[in-house]
């Protein structure tokens, strides 16, 4: 996986580890599954690595081992669900004053094993107000033995003058040839199998690397396309019952509703890939050509992610669910491939 990240930006951060020059603070971006948190396990190895040769980390000493385990006691991932001392309730989407004040005190303390002390906080854009201007405060005088990486989906939900202070790395989505030379390279899968986990990945490495090591995800995520069909398939008032189901679901577990959307686009998008890929060797068993159109496959995508828009800004989720059901067009029966 990592030849594929440091191809477009390990270079960059190498370049840090040779001159053993580090900013006090980094933001990797891009989407979902890209590969960031591998990024900053990777650049954690290379700089606490007790054998380092030539910026590379040995990935066989101690300290390797224990970050590649997430053990080791200098490297410290923060997330909304991170214990908060004296606060019992961690049902938060958002990363509070009391992460930040938490990441403070661990700072202040120095590192144990090596000569820093890394924090990875993960999903940053988070933050809620309080916790944004904490930090900043933080970065006004940061423990020189402290460095701080943001984990980011979308950087425009991070306040601007964040991201003033970071070193940014921006990761973009792999093509389909890359990630299918990744999958020869390391795995032994079978033709059909190797195009699902390219056309599922959507060229995003970490999410191909998954599937590659677990193949039973792949299964969940053609059930998570056939409930998509069913649901477009159904009447408004089938469709209607499905929107109540997804509003619920989403009150408890947002993540995995944001996971079953993301998945419904990527089923889309693979439709449409089939349309000019006519030698791909998989096939639905319950296949949107069936239902639809090109344009209104592509309508349905725009529909989608407009929902996760609204769902972002806190529009009420029932609302929003109703209003997907009846924007998504009324099924055409297409019998002929498109």
């Amino acid at each position: 996986m990592k030849n594929i990240i440091k191809n477009k930006v390990f270079n960059r951060l190498h370049q840090s580890v040779k001159k053993n020059n580090f900013s006090h603070f980094y933001i990797f971006y891009g989407p979902q599954n890209i590969g960031k948190k591998r990024l900053a396990l990777d650049f954690a190895k290379s700089i606490l690595c007790n054998s380092i040769k030539d910026t590379e980390a040995c990935n066989e000493c101690d300290s390797c081992k224990k970050i590649y385990s997430e053990t080791h006691y200098d490297l410290i991932n923060v997330d909304n669900q991170t214990p908060i001392e004296g606060i019992n309730d961690n049902k938060s989407d958002q990363i509070r004053i009391g992460h930040i004040h938490e990441i403070i005190r661990n700072s202040n303390l120095g590192p144990f094993m090596g000569k820093y002390k890394i924090f990875i906080i993960n999903d940053a854009e988070n933050l809620n107000n309080e916790a944004s201007n904490a930090f900043l405060k933080l970065l006004e005088e940061p423990p020189m033995t402290s460095i701080f990486i943001f984990l980011v989906n979308d950087i425009s939900l991070v306040y601007p003058t964040i991201i003033s202070r970071a070193q940014k790395i921006n990761l973009s989505e792999n093509s389909d040839s890359e990630i299918m030379n990744y999958l020869d390279d390391n795995f032994q899968l079978d033709k059909e199998l190797e195009e699902l986990i390219v056309h599922f990945s959507s060229g995003k490495i970490e999410l191909a690397d998954s599937f590659a090591n677990d193949t039973t995800l792949i299964d969940d995520y053609v059930e998570s396309c056939e409930r998509f069909y069913d649901f477009c398939n159904g009447d408004l008032n089938q469709r209607m019952n499905i929107s109540q189901k997804l509003s619920s679901s989403f009150r408890s577990d947002r993540k995995m509703i944001y996971d079953e959307l993301n998945l419904w686009i990527s089923y889309c998008k693979i439709i449409i890939k089939k349309k000019f890929n006519k030698n791909n060797a998989f096939e639905f068993k319950k296949n949107l050509e069936n239902l639809y159109s090109l344009d209104q496959i592509n309508e349905i995508i725009l529909i989608l992610l407009k929902t996760q828009s609204y769902l972002q800004n806190n529009a009420n989720s029932r609302l929003v669910f109703d209003v997907m059901s009846i924007d998504i067009p009324e099924k055409t029966n297409h019998d002929k491939q498109l």
